[in-house]
């Protein structure tokens, strides 16, 4: 894409805030593990391009309603057009293989999304209850892939309650947090009813055949862990941020759990033979990256996007744990090496090095 001279395209072609990110990649991530297929396909393109595009569509309405044209407009205007059609074809293509009503839930959750709208439009989607509207409108998203794909209606509403609770707790202890972290004394009460209130609800609606039990689970850790988090002194915003997004990959995770235990053929399913493919090369690079990192003396991005696939492959290993149900040293091996190499990665040389080829010995002894 040529862009406008002097006109930047990142600060106009991607969203600032970060917490967005996470809300809209959640549901599209359950659907998907819940239904995989080209119907939960579209739907990703339908929601990942249509939260895109609303940061480069609100820029140009602004520049428009002040009656100016800037260079900025005009490339606003092209990027979220191009956003908008990648999302028009992922919903053209969730249409054409849809197996069940997947509109419903998002014609239920249109008023969230449309008040979001206009309370963007007033500058005001920082705002408490806009930012609740954005996160259960997006939670939608989850329910209509797993209509899509044709599963009982009692998975679509499990998906989207088990998005809910957590969306809501999480928006109430994160604001809570932040404020904190700049140097202000909110109060904590909200927060804390906000996350006891989504455990009690869990709990209920697990008793009611609802949530599965891992869901119910990681709703009452987290729970746990924001009470407990919110009498400790205040933390940097952007581990705030960071701990909450760890908090909503693990429910997605849990409630995909759960429902394949349950009998469901999720993606998940696949994870053993994924773990096994992508463990195997991981146990050897670890050797040549040790011995590189003793010799280049520094850190490069190359070995920390290496330990990013050793952090991918231990969650699908503890994921494996949970679906064979027995005991295996070889998961809980990798994690104690990929957790000490965290640490070591953060010391002078040669610890960098000397972590790389501990996890090698770690995952090769077994």
């Amino acid at each position: 894409m040529r862009t406008t001279p002097s006109v930047p395209l990142k600060p106009v072609a991607l969203p600032t805030e970060h917490g967005g990110w996470g809300f809209t990649l959640e549901p599209l991530l359950l659907a998907l593990l819940l239904s995989p297929g080209l119907h939960t396909l579209g739907l990703f393109l339908l929601g990942l391009f249509g939260f895109l595009a609303r940061h480069p569509l609100k820029l140009a309405y602004q520049d428009l309603r002040r009656g100016k044209r800037y260079p900025r407009t005009e490339l606003a205007l092209r990027v979220g057009g191009i956003y908008l059609g990648f999302a028009l074809l992922g919903l053209l293509l969730t249409a054409l293989t849809a197996k069940g009503p997947f509109l419903y839930p998002l014609a239920l959750a249109f008023p969230l999304g449309a008040y979001m709208a206009y309370m963007d439009a007033q500058n005001r989607s920082r705002d408490l209850f806009p930012e609740i509207a954005a996160a259960l409108f997006m939670a939608a998203f989850a329910p209509a892939g797993v209509l899509a794909g044709g599963l009982p209606l009692e998975v679509a509403l499990g998906s989207f309650l088990a998005l809910a609770l957590r969306d809501v707790a999480a928006l109430y202890y994160a604001r809570t947090q932040v404020l904190r972290a700049r140097g202000q004394s909110p109060k904590v009460y909200p927060a804390l009813f906000a996350l006891g209130g989504s455990a009690l609800l869990a709990l209920f609606l697990s008793r009611q055949g609802l949530l599965p039990l891992p869901t119910l689970l990681a709703l009452l850790l987290l729970a746990f862990f924001g009470g407990f988090t919110l009498f400790l002194p205040p933390v940097p915003a952007r581990v705030v941020g960071w701990t909450q997004m760890g908090f909503g990959l693990l429910i997605v995770l849990a409630t995909a759990l759960g429902y394949t235990l349950q009998g469901l053929p999720t993606a998940l399913l696949g994870v053993p033979a994924l773990h096994r493919v992508l463990g195997l090369p991981l146990v050897f690079l670890a050797f040549p990256m040790g011995f590189y990192l003793l010799w280049r003396r520094e850190v490069p991005r190359l070995a920390r996007a290496l330990l990013g696939l050793y952090d991918l492959n231990v969650l699908l290993g503890l994921v494996y744990l949970a679906l064979v149900g027995r005991l295996s040293p070889h998961p809980l091996l990798a994690l104690l090496g990929v957790g000490l190499l965290h640490l070591l990665l953060k010391r002078p040389y040669p610890w960098p090095g000397l972590g790389f080829l501990l996890l090698g010995m770690l995952l090769l002894w077994h």
